[in-house]
């Protein structure tokens, strides 16, 4: 089924007359249309498309099957709303900013006809379509090139920030749009900082170097860690290294259709635990990944999502030891009907160098 008439049918069966989007993740996803300043209204019928003038002509020519409308202004858009949107107007009350829906009731009766939802594209859009499947397993083997790249000249690098710039480099020249998030170069006790900053400190030796890394492909994302060893490493770094290596491999052997996000979390924080570890891994073992870095469904203890074929997250358990340093280990896989299919080649191998 089309995705646009998966969302049609959720309109219809929320009894609602439309649903306006103004989200760019979402109207991307409706569209493929790429803008700073676009809004589409879905009734059951039609499909309309508004934007300012530096991209209606661009969206005229692109979206053939789409009423596209050139606004000019708030009062422009809240009229259109109005006049097409019907009496029960769905909107991203979770994606809106307070200042843009008091604009869009001031001086209007919107207010009677809004009606605000949490996440109503989460799960369409974590069911992947074979495109969106095909376009995220290319940006996943363009990042594992990336890393293969950065490891073989590590050498070449003086500081966390070098190594960063040549992250971005790399992306440009395998045609990305860009990082999918700032990249994480965390280089020994560093590396116990799950979400660290990287800076201009050299890069140590003998110690662990985090890197973690995504490129945006044709507007979805890939999201990558590897921990690299630098020279001599304590034994028991290289201990926790077997041990998340093995959670990974252990949460991602039950992933299939039918079971919950919980299970793949607590497949691996229970493993990660019976080794003494417990309180180090401190986040949730994944996340669904697509347009967003960050996607639906949450692979957390926390979650009853029940997962289903087409769903592409990852599976990232850590330990992270103050002083010491940490171990991430993150691969991306996308979820079939009786097991998981894992998109990241770069094996889990440790790596010395």
């Amino acid at each position: 089924m089309e995705k646009i008439e998966k969302v049609i049918n959720k309109i219809r069966s929320e009894n609602l007359s439309s649903f306006f989007f103004s989200s760019y993740s979402n109207v991307f996803y409706l569209t493929g249309f790429s803008s700073t300043n676009a809004f589409v209204l879905l009734t059951e019928k039609k499909r309309y498309f508004f934007t300012d003038n530096r991209y209606y002509l661009g969206a005229k020519k692109k979206l053939k099957d789409w009423e596209v409308f050139l606004i000019e202004g708030l009062n422009d858009l809240k009229e259109k709303l109005i006049s097409l949107g019907g009496n029960r107007i769905g909107f991203e009350k979770d994606k809106t900013t307070i200042s843009f829906y008091e604009n869009l009731i001031t001086n209007s009766d919107l207010d009677k006809k809004l009606i605000g939802y949490d996440g109503f594209l989460d799960e369409i859009r974590a069911i992947k379509t074979e495109e969106e499947i095909n376009i995220i397993k290319k940006a996943v083997e363009k990042t594992d090139d990336i890393f293969k790249y950065i490891v073989n000249n590590i050498n070449s690098f003086s500081t966390e920030l070098d190594v960063r710039r040549e992250i971005v480099n790399q992306i440009f020249l395998k045609n990305g749009e860009g990082e999918s998030f700032p990249a994480i170069v965390a280089s020994g006790e560093n590396s116990a900082i799950p979400h660290y900053q990287t800076s201009d400190i050299e890069i140590k030796k003998d110690a662990p170097l985090l890197i973690d890394m995504g490129m945006k492909y044709k507007g979805y994302c890939s999201d990558f860690t590897r921990t690299v060893f630098i020279g001599s490493v304590p034994q028991k770094l290289k201990d926790i290294y077997e041990i998340v290596k093995e959670a990974n491999i252990e949460a991602t052997n039950i992933v299939k259709e039918g079971i919950t996000a919980r299970e793949v979390d607590l497949k691996a924080r229970e493993l990660i635990k019976r080794y003494g570890y417990g309180d180090y891994f401190i986040h949730s073992t994944g996340h669904g990944i697509g347009i967003d870095i960050h996607e639906f469904p949450r692979i957390s203890y926390k979650s009853d999502t029940v997962l289903k074929e087409g769903m592409i997250f990852t599976i990232e358990p850590g330990i992270y030891i103050k002083g010491l340093g940490g171990v991430r280990l993150e691969n991306v896989v996308l979820c079939k009907k009786n097991k998981a299919e894992v998109l990241t080649k770069t094996s889990l191998d440790l790596i010395e160098v």
